[in-house]
């Protein structure tokens, strides 16, 4: 389920992005689908460390994505704060 809604999460960017004129989201729509992708193709369901059991799929995409996701939040602030600063008074 993880991979699926990070598909759904990523795919939204798509029209964003020429609608709010910020290539970045482009980028930012991509990268959780290819993560979504790369998880199912080469991680493991289930990962076992010393006794205890954890579900990899939900572990890497969800980390992944609010990496990405943070990470967009945080250059698209940077971004408005650099535009604020070079308005006219």
């Amino acid at each position: 389920m993880p991979p699926v809604i990070a598909i759904i999460v990523g795919v939204h960017f798509s029209p964003l992005a020429p609608l709010f004129k910020v290539r970045l989201y482009y980028f930012t729509g991509s990268l959780p689908c290819l993560l979504a992708i790369i998880t199912l193709l080469f991680v493991p369901s289930k990962v076992t460390m010393g006794e205890h059991q954890i579900n990899a799929f939900m572990s890497v995409v969800g980390f992944g994505s609010a990496l990405i996701l943070w990470g967009t939040g945080l250059a698209i602030w940077l971004m408005g704060r650099r535009l604020l600063g070079k308005r006219p008074k």
